[in-house]
């Protein structure tokens, strides 16, 4: 199974991605995730990139695209991948297209979690990082306190500041939604609302996957 996972900046991917890959046994790919990596390693990529996600603005295509195409090509993907956070504009959608026909890999569906921005605005306010660790905490999110040893050494992230989260949003709108109107067009795209119970919006993408696999 191979899926693009869509959404705004803290509406949820990250929670329904780990879902997914519990459930069908395929593997997580994240761009944001890859990119802060290689701020945190230094890298030369990382010292380029590091501009454009301290302001919020998108990482350039070359740069997002060489990291993807290194990663499909790792060969832990036996049951296939959800990657989030890619492809994000126009000219992804056509690197990605020859990145799969290359590796004979079909796309199965395009998840799209949609959540109104002033959600998305105070979930990301409220988002803590354990340096330590890596993990991520919503301080207003009932069951995801740390203990007060945790609490006391997590620190906000630059692009999780309420004036970043709303120039991301601008940005993710702008250049986002053009490529959920293509893969809408090819029939390709689903669609759910994400201000629900993790549970909820899971089961949904669920019912809604399992319909689209039994019609192809």
């Amino acid at each position: 199974m191979h899926l693009i996972l869509i959404g705004a900046p803290g509406s949820g991917k990250g929670t329904q991605a780990r879902r997914l890959v519990e459930t069908y046994g395929i593997v997580h790919i994240s761009t944001g995730d890859m990119l802060r990596e290689a701020v945190q390693n230094g890298s030369d990529l990382g010292v380029l990139v590091h501009a454009y996600i301290s302001q919020g603005h998108l990482v350039p295509d070359t740069h997002v695209t060489e990291l993807v195409e290194e990663r499909l090509d790792r060969g832990d993907l036996p049951k296939g991948f959800v990657i989030d956070g890619y492809p994000r504009t126009e000219r992804q959608i056509d690197a990605f297209d020859r990145m799969m026909l290359a590796r004979g890999r079909t796309l199965d569906a395009v998840l799209r979690i949609d959540v109104d921005d002033d959600v998305v605005v105070s979930r990301m306010s409220d988002r803590r990082i354990d340096p330590e660790t890596g993990h991520i905490y919503n301080l207003n999110l009932e069951g995801d306190h740390p203990s007060p040893e945790i609490e006391a050494r997590l620190v906000q992230r630059d692009d999780d500041r309420p004036e970043i989260v709303k120039q991301r949003l601008l940005t993710f709108h702008a250049d986002t939604e053009p490529v959920m109107e293509h893969y809408r067009s090819r029939g390709q795209l689903i669609e759910v609302h994400g201000d629900r119970a993790p549970s909820l919006v899971f089961a949904d993408i669920q019912r809604r996957l399992a319909t689209r696999m039994k019609g192809q």
